[in-house]
């Protein structure tokens, strides 16, 4: 999965709380002796917590995250990713983080014709004489999420 290899490839310790995170919210009273049954809730919901936010707070870790991880992703973990962002929530909110830094980061827009002047037809506005293609002919579009992901990525 995308969010391990975020995990994997950074120096943070924090980056193996994952597995014990996700021990520690369906057992919070492993390993551990509770005396209080507010610390089992505790132990419980920080846990939760960690299991959410722990990729954000590494990728927030990483000085470059679009250097650090440049190659490290495959076309398979890109489309998982992003087809798992649809149905789950955290999934699209650490989708979204990305995102919007490469909005930041990156020129985000491809350039393509927005009409095609090849196509031979009756001229309705003959009056206007011959057509030409000039700059203002393009339209800039965003690249899809897919397509940035694996351009700043370096996806191979």
């Amino acid at each position: 999965m995308l969010e391990e290899i975020i995990l994997k490839h950074s120096d943070k310790k924090a980056r193996r709380l994952l597995s014990p995170a996700e021990r520690a919210y369906k057992k919070p009273d492993i390993g551990v002796e509770i005396k209080n049954k507010s610390a089992y809730y505790v132990i419980r919901d920080c846990a939760l917590i960690t299991t959410k936010f722990l990729v954000l707070h590494i990728w927030g870790g990483y000085d470059d995250p679009f250097a650090s991880l440049k190659g490290k992703f495959t076309k398979d973990d890109v489309k998982d990713f992003l087809k798992r962002s649809k149905s789950d929530k955290n999934v699209n909110y650490i989708k979204s983080v990305i995102i919007s830094e490469m909005r930041d980061k990156f020129d985000t827009t491809t350039t393509s014709s927005s009409f095609d002047y090849s196509v031979e037809e009756d001229d309705i506005y003959g009056y206007y004489g011959e057509s030409e293609e000039t700059e203002d002919d393009f339209v800039e579009q965003e690249m899809t999420e897919e397509e940035m992901f694996l351009k700043f990525f370096d996806v191979k």
